[in-house]
């Protein structure tokens, strides 16, 4: 028999460890899913939110669906592939959700429209495009400019790949290369910023430096800025330096981007999991220290409590834990521990900003995911 489960972080006969009184973090748990792809692949998101009611994309034995999270558990919804090793990211927009179905080189993309009646909430599919991508591609994320085009970013061997599908079309263009001698290991991120643009982040473990690259959605699509090489007055000669292929971001509303990443430096007392933020104007903040220890971070951004989230693994401790921080003074408080088992890992979230409530997704192993809702107070 599965129990929910309610903790709350908030009172004060509760240790330092937890957020401070003026933000409390209430969890619940939902019913476990058994899954047959684990919810990683870092800067991917998985889970967005139509009118008041949470959804996600995971395949299981029986292929990939659009799961509803009702009550206390997800509930089949719609079958989208026959697949069962897809690892899908999402981008909702309105009654309008594209789901990129990543499985590597042959991957595809599905757009849907969701829809309430009064005989109950509707989804119709369109027609799968194939996404080629190149060999050795990690991941792969999706973004909107305001011309309205829809980018697809992902890594190759040691290149970093732009695609693009033009408003009302569905073939996707060749690849335009970002950049180039990144390492085998290296990944990128796409997000729209609030000027109608986008921007690729990018790790770069040889030149143990991030990049970063935008494209203002009304130029022609192969004209891109320069690489801003975010933060680089930061990094020091230590380890195998300031970059690995650890990537999530969230985008204000004033269009300021936040980005948790990961460091090699591998020290006690130095940032491993850390955070880079890029004002509006373009100007890249210094990198800011989360943890000395963790992996496979997301960000998640609450504007109503002015707030953000770095929300991450604890391999030490065999947890999800979080950190946060206000937007407007950045530095991060003592963590707190959101869910604890063996082998947990690969946490996931929305990428649309939240207010106030937002599930999580872990997978135990590669088999059995986890869903925690969290609620700040």
């Amino acid at each position: 028999m599965t129990h929910l489960l309610f903790l709350l972080f908030c009172s004060p006969a509760l240790p330092i460890d937890t957020l401070d009184a003026e933000v409390c973090v209430t969890t619940s748990a939902i019913n476990p899913l058994r899954v047959t792809a684990h919810t990683g692949m870092k800067p991917q998101s998985k889970l967005w939110k139509y009118r008041d009611t949470w959804w996600g994309v995971f395949s299981d034995s029986t292929g990939t669906h659009i799961w509803r999270l009702e009550e206390n558990r997800w509930q089949r919804s719609l079958g989208i592939s026959s697949d069962t090793d897809v690892r899908a990211d999402v981008l909702a927009s309105g009654d309008l959700v594209e789901i990129l179905l990543f499985r590597g080189v042959e991957s595809s993309l599905i757009r849907c429209m969701q829809w309430d009646r009064d005989d109950g909430h509707n989804i119709s599919l369109d027609h799968q495009t194939p996404v080629k991508l190149d060999e050795g591609v990690e991941t792969a994320t999706m973004a909107r400019d305001d011309n309205g085009r829809l980018w697809i970013a992902s890594d190759g061997e040691t290149t970093i790949h732009a695609r693009w599908i033009e408003k009302g079309a569905d073939a996707v263009s060749g690849s335009l290369v970002l950049a180039e001698g990144v390492s085998k290991d290296d990944i990128c991120v796409i997000t729209s910023l609030q000027d109608g643009s986008v921007g690729v982040l990018w790790s770069n473990q040889n030149a143990q430096r991030y990049g970063f690259r935008r494209h203002v959605g009304s130029s022609n699509p192969d004209e891109w800025f320069p690489d801003e090489i975010p933060a680089s007055a930061s990094a020091i000669d230590h380890g195998d330096g300031m970059s690995d292929d650890h990537l999530n971001v969230a985008v204000g509303s004033d269009g300021t981007l936040y980005a948790t990443v990961k460091t090699s430096y591998d020290t006690e007392g130095m940032p491993l999991v850390a955070t880079l933020v890029r004002r509006p104007y373009g100007r890249w903040d210094p990198l800011y220290h989360v943890d000395d220890e963790g992996s496979r971070g997301i960000l998640i951004l609450d504007e109503s409590k002015e707030i953000f989230l770095v929300v991450y693994t604890s391999y030490r401790d065999q947890s999800i834990v979080l950190k946060r921080s206000h937007t407007d003074s950045i530095s991060f408080h003592n963590r707190v521990t959101l869910l604890k088992r063996d082998r947990i890992n690969n946490v996931g979230a929305t990428r649309q900003n939240v207010s106030g409530s937002f599930p999580i997704v872990a997978t135990q192993g590669d088999s059995l995911m986890h869903t925690i809702l969290v609620e700040l107070k």
